[in-house]
């Protein structure tokens, strides 16, 4: 008898400019294991996952909260006309979160949860970005939510390491990995749990995972110790409890890096330029506990068989900084749109984001299957 799996469609990545803010939109959906057809919401769960990247600008140019109005208005446009169920964003400014995010996608149907930066001195109150996450209330029901900051884990890691956080040698570690950036952890129960099936497999509890690390290109080491630290706490959390799980995010590093690496093969080689930086402060562990437990994909990476040209399309940058990744086991990537080639995105300017495409980072598109590959 063929299994009833679970499919799920999923727009990632869309991110649209709020000044310098963006959106990533990942969307689930449950399809019949027999006919292919989506079934109602209303008959089984679906859910529609964004990560939204989204970086206030602090500025008294004169109409600079205007623009910002405008642009947020067109991204709940946006939102909207997608019908998104999760919604994971990244650099959210606090006060924006308080005064314009959260108010309106309640109003829309979503509750969240947000998790500024630690930073703690940035001049203006409010002004701090931050990673948030909503859902849909009608599709999910919050089972926990907690946060991940990566300064704190350095600071527990230093004491692992038994150092002294004043002395010379601890203080330069900490200083090295504290770079305030934080993830976010929730676990989603549906609201409707699918009824009539005994398998095993079924889950009516999705984990999701939203984080933005380290962006100077200049310190591998400290993204590829983040993507470490990130994975080690997922491991501890998820693994016991064979959940479903999606890490999204931007993770600010190519698919040559080793925190590329490290979450496609569990693994880096020794031999990578990333482990093997000549810095006067070592932060990484011996490459051989840069290992995590779950068998992870890319979706692109994954469908397309090769990730695209550039998620992120800038006049000083362009290539892949974003991804979706997904544990093989308990999920199945079906399809992935195609990225616009270079003649589209160029159509209305230089570079991103311009009037067609509201943001410097491409939407990336597919369809996920709920219940992994088939046997």
């Amino acid at each position: 008898m063929e299994q009833d799996f679970v499919s799920s469609r999923i727009i990632f990545l869309l991110k649209f400019m709020l000044l310098n803010k963006c959106i990533h939109t990942v969307i689930f959906g449950r399809y019949h294991g027999t006919t292919g057809e989506l079934i109602p919401v209303w008959l089984e769960p679906l859910i529609l996952l964004i990560i939204f990247h989204a970086y206030c600008l602090v500025s008294n140019i004169f109409g600079t909260e205007i623009v910002f109005l405008n642009s947020f208005q067109n991204i709940l446009r946006e939102l909207k006309d997608v019908g998104p169920d999760v919604m994971c964003l990244q650099e959210v400014q606090a006060d924006h979160y308080e005064t314009h995010l959260y108010p309106s996608l309640n109003e829309a149907g979503f509750e969240g949860v947000y998790k500024q930066k630690t930073r703690q001195a940035m001049g203006i109150s409010g002004k701090v970005d931050g990673c948030a996450i909503f859902w849909k209330k009608s599709k999910f029901h919050l089972v926990e939510s907690y946060s991940i900051e990566f300064n704190e884990l350095a600071q527990r890691q230093c004491q692992v390491l038994g150092m002294n956080p004043r002395s010379e040698e601890g203080a330069a570690y900490l200083n090295r990995l504290s770079r305030d950036n934080v993830a976010q952890l929730i676990v989603l129960e549906f609201a409707q749990p699918s009824s009539g099936r005994n398998s095993a497999r079924d889950q009516n509890q999705v984990c999701i995972a939203n984080t933005h690390l380290y962006s100077n290109k200049d310190f591998p080491d400290v993204k590829l110790w983040q993507t470490w630290q990130l994975l080690q706490e997922l491991e501890t959390f998820v693994l016991s409890r064979n959940l479903p799980l999606m890490i999204c995010g931007d993770f600010n590093s190519t698919p040559d890096t080793a925190v590329y690496d490290l979450l496609s093969r569990s693994s880096v080689h020794p031999g990578h330029p990333d482990v093997n930086m000549n810095e006067e402060v070592s932060v990484l562990p011996d490459v051989r506990s840069l290992i995590h437990s779950f068998q992870l994909g890319s979706v692109n990476a994954t469908v397309l068989r090769e990730e695209p040209e550039h998620t992120n399309y800038t006049v000083g940058f362009k290539g892949v900084l974003d991804y979706m990744w997904f544990s093989a086991q308990h999920l199945r990537p079906l399809t992935s749109a195609p990225i616009p080639d270079e003649s589209v995105l160029k159509k209305h300017g230089e570079a991103l984001p311009s009037t067609q495409f509201s943001s410097d980072h491409i939407m990336l598109i597919s369809d996920m299957q709920l219940g992994g590959p088939r046997s």
